[in-house]
């Protein structure tokens, strides 16, 4: 008899798998679902979805999360896409799953893969964009492409080469705004109503450097994907999630104006600066990500909600 459907899911507290989760169990409401969870805050808002079992621990928890990983045939991890010893102790609880049919893991991870390293600022087009309906693209990912590319090569020689696991990759890029469905709004949770992980870069890195810096002459496209993903975007969907070209000045100007209206800095100021004064998020200031979703928009992906400016012109 076939074993029925168990799930797994790491990143519940998240800014994706906080609404992913409500979201899941709306859709499925009978599928026993196991949560993966460091902090108890959200224990009462996540148990009252029903169907659902809440597992404690953390990412220092490698065996616990192999075990719980064999107990399951659908294992969904929004928690982390860098972890490398986390994807690989769900790897091991994957092979060890004794289903008759081949489990499946559903990992979040990002385009920041694809940024191509330049460091000039400028806008470099290339003779053809990453494409994710291209399995030759896909093939070259390897532990070489940071920051997401050691557990993206785990996990694709675990499916492609091994055969143990049937894999997908959601492959989002800077996914700002907050969601009305994530399982913590009612808790008054940070994630659930903090603007997004990329926005929070941006502003820790401008904090720091006193302004919001841009590379070159700011042309570069490797905000491809900044105005193209909310949470809601990226759910049951494969592959990348990108929409709309942003040059990189104009993304740190309309940073500098937030920055300045929350009182991060003392002026909406702008300033080119050589690469290695552009801080923390350098890479993605100077590089260009030119990417095609042919696979995601073939499911039916589109982006919706507000765009990257709009969004943060909402933010007080």
């Amino acid at each position: 008899m076939e074993s029925p459907p168990s799930m797994l899911f790491l990143g519940a507290s998240g800014q994706t798998g906080g609404p992913f989760l409500t979201v899941f169990r709306r859709e499925y409401p009978n599928i026993p679902i196991t949560v993966f969870l460091r902090s108890t805050a959200l224990d009462a808002a996540i148990e009252a979805l029903g169907g659902v079992t809440i597992a404690h621990g953390d990412f220092s928890d490698l065996e616990a999360i192999e075990k719980l990983s064999s107990n399951h045939n659908i294992v969904l991890n929004c928690a982390t896409s860098t972890n490398a010893p986390v994807t690989a102790a769900i790897l091991r609880g994957i092979r060890n799953t004794k289903t008759p049919k081949k489990p499946i893991l559903h990992h979040l991870s990002g385009a920041g893969n694809f940024v191509d390293g330049s460091t000039s600022g400028t806008y470099v087009p290339q003779p053809r964009p990453w494409n994710d309906g291209n399995p030759d693209d896909v093939r070259n990912i390897t532990a070489a492409l940071t920051p997401n590319g050691a557990c993206d090569e785990l996990i694709l020689k675990a499916a492609a080469a091994e055969g143990y696991v049937d894999a997908f990759f959601v492959c989002p890029g800077g996914i700002y705004g907050a969601s009305a469905n994530h399982i913590g709004v009612a808790a008054g949770a940070a994630a659930a109503l903090a603007p997004g992980v990329w926005v929070g870069w941006m502003m820790d890195s401008i904090a720091t450097l006193g302004f919001s810096p841009y590379v070159g002459d700011g042309t570069a496209k490797a905000l491809d994907t900044w105005d193209s993903c909310r949470p809601e975007d990226v759910y049951g969907h494969f592959y990348l999630c990108v929409d709309e070209t942003v040059a990189a000045k104009d993304v740190a100007s309309a940073f500098a104006d937030v920055a300045y209206r929350v009182g991060t800095i003392p002026a909406p100021t702008v300033k080119p600066v050589p690469y290695e004064e552009a801080g923390t998020v350098a890479k993605y200031l100077a590089g260009n990500m030119l990417l095609q979703d042919d696979n995601a928009r073939s499911l039916g992906w589109k982006p919706k909600g507000p765009g990257l400016f709009e969004t943060l012109k909402q933010i007080k």
